[in-house]
């Protein structure tokens, strides 16, 4: 209890109880109550997600990835990819901690993704412009932005939406002058998806403004030496070659620039639209160019990522929501004041209807003929090899290895390694010229460590374009075929299941 005051008798404040100022308490409170909305506001629009639907067969192939890993395979070595190791290892952690290999919780650490992203772009926000307004309409935009693509690339728990929360976070650090913090956090954005590393860029002029040629070594040493760490855990060389140096005819489009200039314009036509509302603010901000320069090179920086290789995937484009966001709000900046409520109103009015438009889909969003022929081919196979077998999907079907819980052959989760067909370019573009070089070797040496019980070949039911690359068309394999007694066993839905001549035939037709 409080003493009595020598001069008035009344109590003298307890220390031990004093309470914040009121202003320090409401403040908290707005501050809980804005973090909340923004991840309730992600949530709703994510809740297409809250299933076992496949939006993305990305996700069906880091699941695989990820069953290999929790089985202690090793990454680069028993199962790759052309990508860096965080996500394969986050879904693996997944898997881990929740004992199941479904896609649910992995997309529930997408929507705290979103809202952090949100979030650091509204911290941003608030210290460039200077108001809370700014705070809120940074996250408005980036939630309602990131949902304004077609349900396959805006919900999918894919590369880019864990790599942006920690791109921001490297921004949003160099502008508060931690340039050795901005570098290790674009690191780890960079070992989530390599073109995180362009973002460099922005933050460069950032650290030079800062300290000159000392802040560019920091920078440098910062985001390079976590790099090197993980790769000399990983094995360098594999490391090396699966993330960057392996990826050359990956980006080859010699021959096709028609099919690949009129993908282009059209997926840049599709976020055009969807961001219809960014750009035009955007467009507004080039009068304060100068005070934003940052900005718009995180932006172009962002061009150039989604430009490299020339696929022109819709997600890629998700990289350059950040900085367009900023810009759209410094955009805002620009109008009178007198004007400036009534153009928020309309802005968010906009994103609002395009974001809906891409939206309404998810909530009725059906298999495709192709996931569904991958998720048959997996359920049969499920249903007639043990937990300890290895299986082999001949096709771009990672799905059927996913539901089917069964451990790849090779550790390619697809075949478009060795058949050199993928996704944004022409179906007919398949060869051995086009795999990675090395692939076939790999490919021919893990079928021998670890043969299949079964076969499932896609291409005879043209899943995804299948038929352009039959198993007759590569030599090798074919003769692998042919020399073991591959014959057909059973057909799913068009899928041809092949068995080797030492299994009993069984098995049937759907």
């Amino acid at each position: 209890m409080s003493a009595p005051s020598a001069t008035t008798g009344a109590p003298l404040p307890d220390p031990a109880v004093t309470t914040p100022p009121p202003t320090t308490s409401r403040r908290a409170l707005v501050l809980v109550a804005f973090v909340v909305s923004v991840v309730a506001l992600v949530a709703v629009l994510r809740i297409p997600t809250f299933s076992e639907k496949v939006f993305n067969s990305d996700e069906a192939y880091l699941a695989t990835q990820a069953e290999v890993l929790t089985s202690g395979g090793r990454l680069y070595v028993d199962t790759v990819d052309r990508k860096p190791p965080v996500v394969p290892a986050l879904y693996a952690a997944v898997f881990s901690v929740t004992g199941t290999h479904d896609l649910a919780p992995v997309r529930v650490l997408a929507v705290l993704a979103q809202a952090a992203t949100a979030l650091l772009l509204a911290a941003e926000a608030r210290r460039r412009f200077g108001s809370r307004r700014a705070a809120w309409l940074a996250a408005l935009f980036y939630v309602l932005a990131a949902s304004s693509f077609f349900p396959q690339d805006a919900l999918a728990a894919n590369f880019e939406v864990f790599m942006l929360p920690l791109m921001t976070a490297a921004f949003v650090l160099a502008t508060r002058r931690h340039t050795a913090a901005s570098g290790v956090a674009l690191a780890a954005a960079t070992l989530t998806k390599q073109t995180a590393a362009i973002a460099v860029v922005p933050l460069a002029l950032l650290a030079w403004r800062r300290r000159g040629w000392r802040g560019l070594v920091t920078l440098g040493l910062a985001f390079a030496v976590p790099i090197l760490v993980v790769a000399a855990i990983l094995g360098f060389h594999d490391f090396v070659f699966w993330v960057f140096t392996g990826n050359g005819g990956y980006l080859d489009a010699s021959g096709i620039w028609g099919y690949v200039l009129s993908l282009g314009a059209r997926q840049t036509g599709w976020f055009l639209f969807g961001q219809l509302a960014l750009v035009l603010l955007a467009v507004l901000a080039w009068r304060r160019w100068r005070d934003d320069l940052d900005l718009w090179m995180w932006l172009a920086s962002g061009v150039v990522a989604v430009v490299a290789g020339l696929r022109f995937f819709p997600h890629y484009y998700l990289q350059l929501l950040p900085p367009l966001v900023l810009l759209a709000v410094a955009g805002l900046q620009t109008r009178p004041a007198a004007i400036r409520g009534r153009v928020t109103v309309v802005a968010v009015v906009v994103a609002c209807c395009t974001g809906a438009y891409f939206l309404r889909p998810a909530f009725t969003f059906h298999d495709t003929r192709d996931t569904k022929l991958a998720l048959a081919a997996g359920d049969y196979l499920a249903a007639h090899t043990t937990p300890e077998q290895r299986v082999l999907v001949w096709g771009q079907a990672p799905e059927a290895y996913w539901v089917a819980d069964r451990t790849p052959s090779t550790r390619f989760a697809t075949t478009g390694f060795v058949t050199g067909t993928s996704g944004g370019r022409p179906p007919w573009r398949v060869g051995t010229q086009y795999a990675v070089p090395g692939a076939w070797d790999d490919f021919m040496a893990d079928l021998r460590a670890h043969p299949p019980a079964l076969i499932a070949d896609m291409t005879t039911a043209n899943q995804r374009k299948g038929s352009n690359y039959p198993p007759s068309r590569y030599p090798r394999f074919a003769r692998y075929l042919r020399d073991g007694g591959w014959h057909p066993v059973a057909e799913v839905d068009g899928v041809t299941i092949l068995a080797p001549a030492t299994r009993a035939t069984g098995g049937g037709n759907r």
